[in-house]
Order: structure tokens, then sequence, then C-alpha cells
């Protein structure tokens, strides 16, 4: 990938104050790209956007409220232009039995996941209509392809909300030169995992092929995702739509 492959394009991160989102946004904006970074933290997004500098924006933005995201592509297209590129990373997930699932946990898991996830795409699909391109990059999980223990099941349900959106889109916005895809990632511990058990934490990685330094139950990293995010949001990927790029260390084939 070289240096200025996204030279010139704008680009959203949201949930960049941590996890995922804090190596996507930096590695974006090392190909080139300006980048704002969106976090219901407002602290952490700024945090994030001073590291990577004045070509990077930082806004607090909860995506589970459509106003506030609407109100956060306008001030984004209005300080770094119009919007090529938009990640959708934010989510929540906690450990919780299926029969010990709140109404305001499911609530709230499927806003922020999935509801969240199409306000943002609607937000920025006017200037990417109107200039007839744009990178649309999901993040998915493995859990909604294989469910996953010890998790919220809101959280695999918006997670597979996702993979529909990612198809749908892609069918509906080729004609103007968007292409949507996703990125599958399977365990990869982040902070979100914090409140998991050991024991639970043990569960998610038993079965990972792909051994890191002979590590038995050894997971991936955030970096591993943020490089498939880059190459579907640069000019490598440009014929490339409606697909799910699983990074799971072989958890999940085919």
């Amino acid at each position: 990938m070289t240096a200025q492959e996204l030279a010139a394009r704008t680009a959203v991160v949201t949930g960049g104050a941590g996890g995922f989102g804090r190596e996507i946004a930096p590695l974006l904006a090392s190909a080139g790209a300006k980048v704002a970074v969106w976090d219901v933290d407002e602290a952490g997004a700024c945090e994030a956007a001073a590291e990577i500098g004045p070509t990077a924006l930082g806004l607090g933005v909860d995506v589970a409220d459509p106003a506030a995201v609407t109100a956060a592509a306008a001030r984004t297209a209005e300080a770094l232009g119009v919007v090529d590129v938009l990640v959708n990373n934010a989510a929540v997930v906690d450990a919780v039995d299926p029969w010990d699932v709140t109404d305001d946990s499911w609530t709230r898991t499927m806003a922020v996941n999935a509801d969240g996830a199409f306000w943002c795409v609607r937000a920025v699909l006017p200037g990417m209509r109107a200039q007839r391109y744009g990178k649309i990059v999901n993040i998915g999980s493995l859990a909604a392809q294989s469910g996953r223990p010890a998790s919220n099941p809101a959280y695999a349900a918006s997670k597979g909300a996702i993979l529909g959106l990612t198809v749908s889109l892609a069918r509906n916005l080729g004609e103007y030169g968007i292409c949507v895809n996703a990125v599958n990632p399977g365990f990869i511990r982040t902070a979100i995992h914090d409140a998991f058990t050991d024991d639970q934490i043990a569960t998610l990685t038993a079965d990972i092929p792909l051994r890191r330094h002979g590590e038995r139950g050894a997971h991936g990293h955030p970096r591993d995702i943020a490089e498939a995010v880059l190459f579907l949001a640069s000019p490598r990927s440009d014929y490339i739509s409606g697909e799910f790029l699983s990074v799971n260390g072989a958890s999940r084939t085919g």
C-alpha cells in the first residue's frame, strides 16, 4: 500500500477512540486520508484525532442518535470535505447469557450496532451519490455466522443485521460507484472484552487454528482488522462490493 493511496479522500471512523477504531483511523491517515474520528467518548475522539495530527477531526457522536449523526456528518464535510470513506466500527457487547438479557441491554446493542450503522450510511450518502464514488466498510463479526458463547445474543443479531445491510447496500449503490463491504473479525481482544472473565475469554479463543507465537488460544489484534479495512477503503478494491472479508485465524473457513 503506497503512502498516498487515500490522498484527497475524507474518511469517517465511528468508534474511533478505542479498539479497532484506534488502529483504523491512523492507518487510513497514513495512506493520505483526512480522518474524522467519531465516538460517544468525545474526549477520547479528540485525543485520537490529536495523535493523528491537523488532518484529523475528533467529534463526540452517539451513533444511536440519528440527529447527532446528521449533525456530525455536516460538521465533518465542512471541516474536511465530502466523506469518501465510511467505516462503521462503533459497537457495544456484554457478557450475558440469553436468559439474563434485559430490555435495555437488547435495545442499546441493536441501536448502536445495527441502527447506528444505517444512520451513518444515510448521513453520508448524499455526498457519495453526488460525486458517484464512495467506500463503505462495515465491521461485522464471526458471531453473526457462527454464534458466540458467553455473549449477549443481541450482539450476534446486530452483526447479522450488518451483514444483511452490507449486501443490500451493495446491490443498491453500485450504480453510483459506491462499494460496500464488511470486515468480519473473529475473536480479537480489545477493551470491549474487559468485563469478560478469564474462562469466557478461554472459551472464545479455544478454536482458533492460526496460533501466534505458538500460544494456545492466541487471538488476532486490532491491527489485523485495520489492514483489512485499509484494503477495502483503497482503490485496490474498486471492483469488490457486497463481500465479507473474514479475519479470524481460520476459526471459520469458506
